[in-house]
């Protein structure tokens, strides 16, 4: 993430100072027209825990297609006659492609049972729909509190459904550090919660699972359709984010990469990105159960024009001259004070995009001053202005 400040007193422009980021991918044009989103049908979520019969099986794509479609369904115990052999390396694989804490296998000859551990968060939802307590710790039940409290707050600010997902996503951003450990089998915390919701929402520390698991939380009880995918950073870690249904089509949400490092503003890269935006992650065609969306949607990817006094203005450019003119306009005219805009197809300076906003100043007659984030990303450049 690079960081740039800059200070302009009667159009005299000072101060400079950034660090870095990076890499890979083309934009292609988007989709406009869509029709209107439905909500997550609510009673999907009152679910059986084991599954019954035996399905017989022959490849290691349809097993894991099968173990993800009894997960989305609730059921996390599955019998299944497999006709290959479950090599290690082909369970290594399955474990990539199954977003769960766990799955263990015990098997007789070609009969296996299969066991997920489920994430915090799906027990929760779980709760929540169903009403019912039963299968939650004091803790979870406080973490469900503070979910459902988020959530109408969340909604309390805006009807727009894009929106309140942003603020759902913006209020996990600030609640959240990011956070990680080597853990040992013997530590304690099985799973260890800074990779849950948990740890997310009650102590305000996650790593990548803690983040999406959270996010997966607070968006399904607001109504929409979430799951969980894993992928691989651009310098070759193991990542989890999130996918989203928006009418009829999914994207990834990936709030940990979208959390800003800095005490400023966040950037949205990675906020409902089709495959065009996804160049900084890649993954096992096998683990992705929920089909991405080939280009991002021009109606949920950095296009929020509102009036809300939680979010600010965020728009997509062909040349750095129009965005620094929004910044300047959106500043001058609308009192807006954190801009977030993305410049296709042009990996650009700090020096650059700060030369471009004072070009773009001449009709601010006082002193003011701002500061920038950005970030260049699959061939694009993020920007997020702050006016003060």
């Amino acid at each position: 993430m690079k960081k740039l400040s800059a200070l302009i007193l009667c159009l005299t422009l000072s101060a400079v100072s950034f660090s870095a980021c990076s890499p890979s991918v083309d934009w292609s044009s988007v989709i406009t027209n869509t029709p209107p989103h439905t909500d997550y049908p609510q009673d999907s979520y009152v679910q059986k825990e084991t599954e019954t019969g035996t399905k017989t099986i022959s490849s290691l794509q349809e097993l894991v297609t099968y173990l993800n479609d009894m997960r989305a369904e609730g059921i996390y115990v599955t019998d299944v006659r497999y006709t290959n052999e479950l090599t290690d390396s082909d369970f290594s694989l399955l474990t990539d492609c199954i977003p769960a804490i766990s799955v263990a296998y015990s098997a007789v000859g070609n009969e296996y049972e299969f066991t997920l551990t489920p994430f915090v968060g799906d027990r929760i939802v779980k709760a929540h729909f169903s009403n019912d307590l039963s299968g939650l710790n004091p803790e979870e039940i406080e973490v469900l509190r503070i979910a459902e409290q988020m959530v109408f707050e969340a909604k309390g600010m805006t009807s727009d459904r894009i929106e309140l997902e942003l603020i759902l996503h913006d209020m996990l951003t600030e609640k959240i550090t990011y956070y990680t450990a080597n853990v040992t089998s013997d530590s304690g915390d099985d799973p260890p919660r800074f990779r849950t919701v948990t740890g997310a929402l009650l102590d305000g520390r996650a790593n990548c699972m803690g983040y999406s698991d959270a996010f997966y939380t607070l968006a399904t009880i607001a109504g929409f359709e979430v799951d969980r995918m894993s992928v691989v950073s651009d310098d070759g870690m193991p990542h989890m984010v999130n996918t989203i249904k928006l009418d009829g089509a999914w994207y990834v949400v990936d709030v940990t990469y979208d959390d800003s490092d800095s005490d400023t503003a966040n950037m949205y890269p990675h906020f409902n990105a089709g495959l065009d935006m996804c160049g900084s992650i890649s993954w096992n065609p096998m683990a992705e159960y929920r089909p991405i969306a080939k280009v991002s949607n021009h109606n949920y990817y950095y296009n929020m024009k509102n009036d809300s006094p939680l979010h600010n203005y965020q728009k997509m450019h062909t040349t750095l001259s129009s965005l620094a003119e929004t910044a300047i306009y959106e500043y001058g005219n609308n009192n807006r004070t954190v801009i977030q805009l993305m410049v296709t197809n042009q990996e650009l300076t700090g020096d650059e995009i700060t030369s471009a906003i004072y070009e773009a100043s001449d009709s601010i007659t006082h002193a003011f001053s701002y500061s920038i984030i950005y970030d260049t990303l699959g061939g694009h450049t993020y920007v997020t202005v702050q006016f003060s």
